[in-house]
């Protein structure tokens, strides 16, 4: 979505932020200028060498906001961007961090993203994360009042863990906001569903990164290569963070299919309904139900069931993009959330999961096979409902006409570039 076409109040409002992150950066650069030679210190007292640090984190920074591995089936991404982030806090204090937050929050929005983002969101996302760290800093300096994060454990602990929350609070508030003002919602319902999930990472990404300092400074690393910091937060935070997103994946997944289950697909559906609301790109929904599924439940058994159901789940796993979202809803029933897809592009995607779900017949327990087949419903946004609930009722009885009507697809469309479904 175009600047311009922004709501007047969410243009104002982004406006206030960006000035309000440059303001801090130009302080961050007289205060930086303002420090004797070689002032950059550990928190711990130990001097280094302040410029070959403070570009080993911009580095840093550049490369781990860049870098996303993909965790669960939930397609959860791992960054280790915050703990770096957090590190340079420690060691560079609040006015070095807030550039390695700068040069991190710039690198994920230019790199390794699929569609380049407009000037506002870029300029906007860098303020944002500078004015996090900024907001850690002051807290950090006002809770440990003078003290070395070596120092009495009930002073600086609390102290790590209020700088991760208002780092957090921050950054999470600011962005809720906005999109609260691009889609007409209120930003504390906008904050509780999209953000507060998250809020853990900062703490584990804060706790990863303070165990990485002091142990470099307790153990005398200090004058060590950098890689040993960056290993050190790779690997802990990597394995922190995998433990936490793989527990949370256990309760949005279905654990037969392996596919998002019906509270992670109200939470995709709501996101998507946002993003599609600030950038005026069209999305659409289907809706699938397996065809005699009760029959061959009850002939052949559950056993028979599930299988089906797995052979169902693979047909629509097949035919996804990275950024397509298929979840069990219920049942038999299916649902697929088709980003940039008009209803035309959806109803072709459609025919050709079906033709691919029925290219795999189920084996019967006397080596016989039986068709498979699935009848589904498209429902396009914004045509067809503006809210998650309307969306999939529109889709529901369009897939029960076509089932009705006994017009589930079984042979293959006709040839479409691919280019039209990207």
């Amino acid at each position: 979505m175009r600047f311009r076409d922004l709501p007047h109040a969410a243009r104002l409002y982004i406006i206030g932020v960006i000035v309000a992150g440059a303001v801090l950066a130009f302080w961050s650069v007289l205060a930086l200028w303002s420090m004797k030679a070689g002032a950059f210190r550990y928190l711990t007292a130990h001097e280094f060498t302040p410029a070959a640090t403070f570009l080993a984190f911009m580095a840093a920074a550049i490369i781990f906001n860049t870098i996303k591995i993909e965790l669960t089936t939930i397609k959860a991404t791992f960054s280790i961007g915050y703990a770096v982030s957090f590190a340079a806090l420690l060691i560079l204090g609040p006015w070095g961090a807030v550039w390695i937050a700068i040069a991190g929050a710039w690198a994920q929005c230019s790199f390794n993203v699929k569609v380049r983002n407009p000037w506002y969101q870029t300029a906007f996302s860098i303020s944002v994360l500078a004015l996090a760290m900024g907001s850690a800093g002051l807290v950090l300096a006002m809770t440990t009042r003078g003290e070395a994060i070596n120092g009495p454990a009930d002073i600086i602990i609390p102290s790590i863990m209020l700088a991760s929350l208002a780092y957090f609070l921050a950054n999470s508030l600011l962005l809720a906001t906005v999109i609260a003002l691009t889609t007409e919602q209120q930003p504390i319902r906008v904050w509780d569903r999209d953000f507060l999930w998250g809020a853990p990472n900062y703490l584990i990404g804060a706790f990863v990164a303070t165990v990485a300092v002091q142990s470099l400074a307790r153990f005398s690393l200090q004058y060590g290569p950098a890689w040993v910091v960056l290993a050190a937060l790779l690997f802990m935070t990597y394995r922190l963070y995998n433990f936490y997103v793989r527990r949370l994946d256990e309760t949005l997944t279905d654990p037969l299919t392996r596919l998002p289950n019906r509270r992670s697909l109200a939470s995709h559906a709501e996101n998507e309904i946002a993003r599609s609301s600030r950038s005026g790109q069209p999305f659409a929904v289907v809706m699938g139900d397996v065809d005699r599924f009760k029959q061959i439940n009850d002939t052949y058994g559950h056993q028979k069931g599930d299988e089906l159901l797995g052979l169902i789940a693979d047909g629509f796993r097949r035919n996804l993009r990275p950024y397509d979202f298929c979840a069990r809803y219920a049942g038999d029933e299916f649902v697929l959330i088709l980003p940039g897809c008009t209803a035309e592009m959806a109803t072709l995607r459609a025919e050709t999961i079906g033709a691919t779900i029925a290219e795999s017949p189920l084996t019967l327990p006397g080596g016989e096979s039986t068709p498979v087949s699935v009848s589904l419903g498209v429902a396009a946004y914004p045509a067809d409902g503006k809210s998650y609930e309307d969306l999939l009722a529109v889709a529901d009885a369009r897939m029960y006409r076509r089932k009705a009507r006994g017009r589930t697809p079984q042979a293959a469309p006709p040839e479409v570039p691919a280019d039209r479904f990207s």
